[in-house]
């Protein structure tokens, strides 16, 4: 985690006229938080909660990758006091439109991340992902289904969540796809600060794929 600080220090001095490292810090460091607390909620079997959580983390994820695909959405995205920060060559270049506190609805962010032909299916495969994560964030649907137990033939609800393997061995497989795509766009933004760092993301994405391998179904 100190060689991502370092990275992001590294950038800080091209922050002025890239608003897409600035966002991106920002949404990284925040889905790194989100992942850990998805993780407390993976041990106490509180899995419609991570799931919840976990969907928050994927829209930040394409949030991203939209920002690295047209920074002038990042510097939208910015509050008016944030985009005054900038110098003004940055503020000219990026805020023609006026435009501040923009808001990104999750079907917006995946079309002009995926719009390509060629990434018709995966955008596909994200929208159905998205969706089967939705499922968890209202109570009528499946989260509550955790905090569910019988007793001889009364369905009765639990004080708290209790262990399932299924979703246990889900939670873990999503938790670590997550993580992933989450450095996928911190690499895709930092990449020209990285040249010291290659030796830990290879040695990482080595051990992640070994991992991985048990949750691939």
């Amino acid at each position: 985690m100190r060689d991502l600080t370092q990275i992001t220090k590294d950038a800080i001095k091209d922050y002025k006229t890239k608003p897409n490292l600035f966002t991106n810090h920002n949404l990284f460091s925040r889905n790194r938080q989100l992942l850990l607390n998805a993780y407390f909620c993976l041990l106490s079997s509180s899995y419609g909660t991570e799931f919840v959580i976990l969907r928050t983390v994927l829209e930040n994820n394409n949030l991203m990758r939209l920002f690295n695909k047209n920074p002038q959405y990042a510097f939208e995205w910015l509050s008016e006091d944030a985009q005054k920060r900038f110098p003004k060559e940055t503020q000219i270049k990026y805020g023609k439109s006026g435009k501040h506190d923009k808001k990104y609805k999750a079907g917006f962010v995946r079309k002009h991340v995926f719009e390509e032909i060629e990434q018709e299916k995966v955008r596909k495969d994200i929208t159905q992902f998205y969706d089967d994560l939705c499922h968890y964030t209202h109570p009528n649907f499946r989260g509550w289904h955790e905090l569910t137990g019988k007793l001889r033939d009364i369905e009765i609800i639990l004080n708290m969540p209790h262990f399932q393997e299924k979703n246990a061995e889900t939670a873990v497989g999503i938790s670590l796809f997550l993580m992933q795509l989450t450095f996928k766009p911190f690499v895709e933004t930092f990449k020209g600060y990285l040249a010291g760092f290659a030796y830990q993301l290879e040695e990482w994405q080595s051990n992640f794929n070994k991992l991985i391998l048990r949750y691939n179904d």
